[in-house]
């Protein structure tokens, strides 16, 4: 008896075999997250929530760096005293250190003020590129404040700069993460 077999062809039969590739593509939104279309209600909850936290951290580390830097600016440089990892011995000229360590913080600041968000002021809606250019133009006069004053409070500028640096990257950053 010839019946057909389980695939539907008759015994001894050679069949070609098909490959059936279906290539499905779909575009992300990218203000809309990354996930899998199957995914269910828990899974867009803990990507919620892994963003809260990561938001969370990074406003952790901008305020710590900040509180840093006050007591850096404060308790180092202006009252001299010794606390390990922010101070390596006396700044015999406190005044001029702490003004130069505030101008590099404030001009790091905006710096990356104006690199990572300046162009959503309302200042640069025609140009929004024009925030970069401001940022290149203070960072350029920080480094050159830093060369002109780097024997004298190499060790104050440096230490501000990076605390300002990170924390206002963190700060900026998290914001950019509301929701």
């Amino acid at each position: 008896m010839d019946d057909l077999d389980i695939d539907g062809s008759l015994p001894g039969q050679d069949l070609e075999e098909e490959e059936v590739t279906e290539e499905i593509r779909r575009e992300i939104d990218s203000n809309e997250p990354a996930s899998p279309s199957f995914s269910s209600g828990s899974s867009n909850w803990d990507t919620k929530a892994d963003e809260d936290s990561q938001r969370g951290m990074l406003y952790l580390i901008a305020g710590a760096g900040y509180g840093t830097l006050v007591v850096y600016l404060v308790l180092v440089i202006q009252q001299g005293m010794n606390i390990p990892l922010l101070s390596s011995g006396e700044v015999s000229d406190t005044s001029g250190a702490l003004s130069t360590a505030v101008l590099i913080s404030a001009m790091v600041y905006v710096t990356i003020w104006f690199f990572m968000s300046g162009k959503n002021h309302s200042f640069f809606t025609e140009d929004p590129d024009k925030a970069k250019f401001y940022a290149g133009i203070i960072g350029l006069a920080a480094l050159v404040i830093i060369a002109i004053s780097w024997e004298d409070h190499q060790r104050e500028m440096v230490i501000s700069a990076i605390l300002t640096a990170i924390s206002t990257w963190s700060y900026i950053r998290s914001s950019e993460m509301k929701a």
